[in-house]
């Protein structure tokens, strides 16, 4: 039965109150049918800032519970499935993104495709992936670095503004539809790509952050060095798994939400993170 205004505005009220009896309430408003939470937050636009922060945080820890079955299954996996788990992230944002994630990829992936349907040749593939997207707008978003859009999948597909790994993930991702060898590498600070086989050492790192451009060693070292304990070493430079590329993910989602002090999205993700362990 849907909620009446007395209702409406007797939780309004509560949760206005003092943090002990807001606790207690969270739970019971992140389980309220959609409608009657809508309702709700119409209804708090005229309330108090406190009473409109502790339910921004409900429908944070509703949007969580109703997702968690879904990241479970995905997280229980030997290999996670990159592109499910990451667009499952943005389910989670506060805005409930809902963006055709799948077909956009595959739409990339035709166009750079075309682009080498006359020339498979290794060396050219990173060239062919990194001009489309690049043509299509994907850079690293250096005006508003910690903005956490940039860790979700249709934000960055929508914008084409992203941090390193998320651009890299795109770069993963259209790469897995067209055979390309496309890979992560979780180096320290800065998350890079790898284009080739990088267990026998044939192939080029590039930077998904700065125009998907090619990097050699030295480069590399410059780049990432000033971000790692000590000497960088070849465990640095291996192929990132599903497991730890949405683990880091999860963690840049953490830290941005925990500086914005939204403290529920933030607690959200951590919980996301734990249930992410090795199998």
């Amino acid at each position: 039965m849907p909620l009446t205004r007395e209702n409406l505005d007797g939780l309004l009220r509560l949760l206005d109150d003092d943090p002990a009896a807001v606790a207690a309430l969270l739970d019971q408003i992140a389980a309220l049918p959609p409608a009657d939470l809508q309702q709700l937050q119409t209804r708090a636009e005229q309330s108090a800032p406190r009473a409109r922060a502790n339910l921004d945080a409900a429908a944070a820890r509703g949007r969580f519970v109703a997702h968690e079955p879904q990241w479970v299954a995905l997280a229980a996996a030997p290999r996670p499935a990159l592109e499910s788990a990451w667009t499952l992230l943005g389910s989670a944002a506060p805005t409930g993104a809902d963006w055709p994630v799948s077909s956009r990829l595959d739409e990339i992936a035709a166009e750079v495709g075309a682009t080498l349907s006359g020339d498979r040749a290794f060396d050219n593939g990173l060239e062919a992936l990194g001009r489309v997207l690049s043509a299509r707008g994907f850079a690293g978003n250096r005006q508003n670095y910690y903005d956490p859009n940039n860790s979700y999948a249709q934000h960055v597909l929508a914008t084409g503004r992203g941090i390193p790994i998320s651009l890299c993930a795109v770069a993963i991702l259209v790469g897995q539809r067209l055979e390309l060898p496309v890979h992560g590498v979780g180096t320290p600070g800065h998350f890079l790509g790898y284009y080739g086989d990088p267990y026998v050492g044939v192939g080029t790192f590039f930077d998904p952050f700065d125009g998907f451009r090619r990097l050699n060693l030295g480069e590399v070292q410059a780049l990432v060095g000033p971000f790692a304990d000590g000497p960088l070493n070849p465990r640095d430079f291996r192929p990132a798994t599903e497991r730890e590329m949405l683990a880091r993910m999860l963690s840049n989602l953490v830290g941005c939400y925990a500086n914005r002090g939204e403290t529920e999205q933030a607690r959200g993700f951590a919980r996301w993170r734990d249930l992410l362990v090795p199998v």
